[in-house]
């Protein structure tokens, strides 16, 4: 069995192309965009989470993964007449970041200008542990 490699079909992207250009469906793209840092100490993660508050990003470390989720549920009750048309947002998306050895203890986040920023130190130690087989 041979594997073909997926190649964009330009005829239709351009079919649903909306005005401003960008390719349907949109699911095919990250939801949340993320730019990683590594310095010597440290990994700081930024994302765009445009629009959320604090309650709405949950913030899960775990054996060097890092899951960011942000839930939205935007309900107006405004009543006009007229209306032609009229959405809301709701839902979620979430994105992982694997690390090396982490110190999860000191992990810290702020949210500035619609920026999530967070800072995962690295490991000040990595523990080496030599493993006895038993034989039996």
């Amino acid at each position: 069995m041979k594997l073909v490699p997926y190649q964009r079909n330009l005829l239709a992207d351009g079919f649903f192309s909306d005005f401003f250009g960008e390719t349907f469906p949109a699911v095919a793209r990250p939801s949340m965009k993320a730019d990683v840092l590594q310095t010597e100490d440290s990994y700081i993660v930024e994302a765009e989470v445009a629009g959320a508050g604090k309650d709405d990003i949950t913030l899960v470390c775990e054996k060097g993964v890092l899951t960011i989720t942000v839930s939205k549920n935007e309900e107006k009750s405004e009543e006009k007449d007229g209306y032609i048309r009229r959405e809301r947002h709701t839902g979620s998306t979430s994105r992982r970041f694997a690390f090396g050895e982490i110190s999860e203890a000191d992990i810290s986040a702020k949210m500035e200008n619609g920026v999530l920023t967070v800072t995962l130190p690295k490991a000040k130690e990595t523990i080496t542990k030599q493993i006895d087989i038993d034989v039996e």
